[in-house]
């Protein structure tokens, strides 16, 4: 037998182990391949879409690409710890440290090109599948398959050249360990776990503070604290599995009614012992779900809310606003209309006035309307009315972050309260002024002698069916001009229910891959215990354990290896989307709580059943060797 047969065979025989390893490679290379199909896809280069979806698709590329090395890097050199007592016994029958590198980087490099290739090949199966799906949520017609060599030529070279990196740094990091050393292997005697007091402590003091930040932030705090909070969850989390989870099983051992009671000695005591050694790959799991959950359920929130933020964003199917003797406004307003008419759409039109302020001590240029115009365009956009005293004011919010700190406003030879809030506004705006004060309707009509603009706002019932209308009129009338504006609704609600698409498109199976990713650490972690539990439960089944009981012991210790980090993850996820949901109401988005539920519950769901399958897998082969 050959070096390279030797190295092939190595991976055959532990085909089990390597089973997710294996799949979560192939599962990065199809998504990546995927992804790279679009990015050089003929069908969509010359689309106006092209820029944005290639833009996304390869901030993605580069996401997937890290992500994959740090992954693989992880599981291989878990996969050699394992693999100690098989390297002192290789060792004792004459093989070189050398000889060791060279059978790592082959056994590696063996599992990089059939990944590889059965990535490349699950991807052109799926190919068409993918296509049809990218191409009803982006809104254009289902991309044709072909031939992507160029597509095929990336993702071969940028994997090849991540096994190789990953191969020669599990080298360059491979410890010298004594010969005894490796032949114990994972048999070495254990001392028992040890949580640090004050490291709880602080677990605790950190998560909460992160949670408490989080969850009392508004409005653009949210996007300030947001890498603070971040840091702070991580370490928390840390310590949570490394620290305190050790030290509440002290606790629960110490309680002689709990940990007397039936098979929770067993439970308890291989319980420390396991949450010490798995604590890491915990911390892992449950950030690496967090991404998963909040990128993806984020993402759905924004693709579901699109028609709704657009409404309240652009109230009216069509607006014109002009300045006060515009000689082109007339023949604009016409077209308008015409068009409207011959497209066969039935429309309500309605006229506003407003006069500008001449410039305040700041150079702030501020419009005013009348109270009972401004609510007559508010009732016909389904917005709220404004009630304001003879003395009052109110200034409206027109950009994030906008504050209105003037206490008092000079209107004419008035001075008014001001009134405000920090919602936005977006029902009226200007040419010539940054701010809009609604005024009392008797103020107004005693203001003479200044600049006056009107704005035309169209309502159509079936607004979305007119793109191509909106499309030709901004053709013939051209937006970029001092004395008037012209916006339609339904390109502004294409353009971003595409935008939100995309990033949903490649949000979503970046996520699937972390929770694979997840998943793989999971699988990995169970099995290379295998040959310990069968040890360990063989010799105390001969002293009375039975079949029952050895089922409720692992399907304890299973279940809490499957879901305490995903828990910890789903708790994290609704922090962060208590917290995004204050930031997102900036943007007119009321509510991401539906959309939040079903990427938390799918989860849970996917998660539950693979727990299922794990679980009477790992009896099966638990029982049979007893």
């Amino acid at each position: 037998m050959t070096f390279r047969q030797f190295a092939c065979n190595n991976v055959l025989r532990n085909k089990r182990t390597y089973a997710a390893f294996f799949l979560s490679s192939v599962f990065s290379v199809m998504i990546f391949f995927v992804y790279a199909m679009f990015i050089f896809h003929p069908a969509i280069a010359d689309e106006a879409i092209h820029e944005s979806v290639a833009t996304g698709m390869m901030v993605a590329e580069y996401i997937i690409f890290l992500f994959a090395f740090f992954f693989l890097f992880y599981c291989v050199g878990a996969f050699l710890k394992k693999r100690e007592k098989e390297f002192g016994i290789l060792f004792v029958h004459g093989m070189t440290p050398m000889q060791r590198n060279w059978l790592v980087i082959l056994e590696n490099m063996l599992i990089g090109i059939v990944s590889i290739i059965f990535g490349i090949g699950l991807g052109l199966v799926l190919a068409k599948l993918f296509f049809q799906f990218a191409g009803f949520l982006l809104d254009v017609k289902a991309l044709p398959f072909y031939l992507p060599w160029q597509a095929i030529g990336l993702t071969f070279v940028a994997f090849m050249v991540l096994y190789a990196a990953i191969s020669i740094f599990t080298v360059l990091l491979l410890r010298k360990r004594s010969l005894l050393d490796l032949l114990q292997g994972s048999q070495r005697p254990k001392r028992e776990p040890k949580a640090s007091v004050f490291l709880s402590i602080l677990a605790i003091g950190l998560l909460g503070t992160a949670y408490t930040l989080a969850l009392t932030a508004d409005g653009m705090y949210v996007a300030v604290l947001l890498f603070p909070v971040t840091f702070i969850t991580i370490a928390g989390t840390y310590l949570l599995f490394t620290q305190l989870s050790v030290f509440l099983i002290g606790i629960l051992k110490k309680k002689r009614s709990i940990y007397w009671n039936k098979t929770n000695l067993l439970t308890l005591s291989d319980l420390g012992y396991r949450m010490k050694d798995n604590a890491r790959m915990f911390f892992l799991v449950c950030i690496v779900s967090t991404v998963a959950f909040c990128a993806i359920g984020t993402l759905a929130a924004l693709a579901g809310s699109i028609q709704e933020t657009v409404l309240k964003t652009n109230p009216f199917a069509f607006e014109y606003q002009t300045k006060q003797g515009n000689p082109e406004a007339a023949k604009h307003l016409s077209l308008i209309e015409t068009s409207l008419q011959q497209g066969g759409f039935s429309f309500e039109k309605y006229q506003i006035s407003m006069k500008v302020l001449p410039k305040t001590e700041k150079e702030e240029s501020i419009g005013v309307v009348k109270l009972a115009d401004y609510n007559k365009i508010a009732v016909a956009a389904n917005a709220g009315q404004l009630q304001v005293a003879d003395n009052e004011v109110f200034m409206l919010v027109r950009w994030f972050g906008d504050a209105i700190e003037t206490k008092t406003l000079d209107v004419g030879n008035t001075t008014l309260m001001v009134k405000t809030d920090a919602k936005l506004n977006p029902l009226l705006g200007g040419l010539d002024f940054q701010r809009l004060a609604v005024v009392p309707n008797v103020v107004y009509d005693h203001l003479t002698g200044l600049k006056e603009e009107t704005r035309y706002n169209y309502a159509v019932p079936r607004w979305k069916e007119t793109q191509e209308l909106s499309v030709k009129l901004q053709e013939q009338i051209s937006h970029l001009n001092d004395e008037y504006y012209y916006t339609a609704r339904a390109p502004i609600y294409r353009e971003m229910k595409q935008m939100a698409n995309t990033m949903l498109f490649i949000g979503l199976f970046v996520g699937v891959l972390f929770f694979v990713a997840a998943a793989s650490f999971l699988y990995f972690r169970l099995y290379t215990d295998l040959e310990n539990d069968k040890r360990q439960y063989g010799a105390i089944s001969k002293i009375g354990l039975s079949d029952r009981e050895l089922s409720r012991i692992v399907t304890t210790q299973i279940a809490l290896l499957f879901f305490v980090p995903i828990v910890v993850a789903i708790v994290h996820s609704i922090v962060a989307f208590v917290s995004l949901q204050s930031f997102l109401k900036l943007i007119m988005i009321t509510s991401v709580v539906k959309p939040t539920a079903i990427v938390l519950l799918s989860f849970v769901v996917v998660q539950g059943i693979y727990f299922w399958i794990i679980r009477n897998r790992y009896l099966f082969h638990l029982k049979r060797s007893m």
